[in-house]
């Protein structure tokens, strides 16, 4: 993507922008992510929420750098709760 961010439309971010934040975040995760909230922060920065794999991250897309940085906010653990046997 050349410098610089598309503007969003009231739909949401541009097609192509959530193709390349999906592919990324792909790279960078190693699995798939739905993303849940983005939004333009100024004319370099995208910000954003992404759920993958019981996680929930924030993001930045910096276009002048060419990175995407992200942040673990919540990770959602599976228990086993099996019974305990009685002695």
């Amino acid at each position: 993507m050349a410098h610089g961010i598309p503007p969003a439309t009231p739909q949401g971010p541009p097609a192509a922008l959530r193709e390349r934040l999906q592919r990324e975040l792909r790279r960078t995760l190693g699995e798939p992510a739905e993303l849940v909230s983005v939004r333009a922060d100024g004319d370099r920065r995208v910000r954003g929420l992404v759920l993958c794999a019981g996680r929930v991250l924030s993001f930045v897309l910096d276009a002048e750098e060419q990175r995407l940085r992200t942040q673990p906010l919540l990770e959602l653990l599976r228990i086993n709760s099996a019974p305990v046997a009685p002695s």
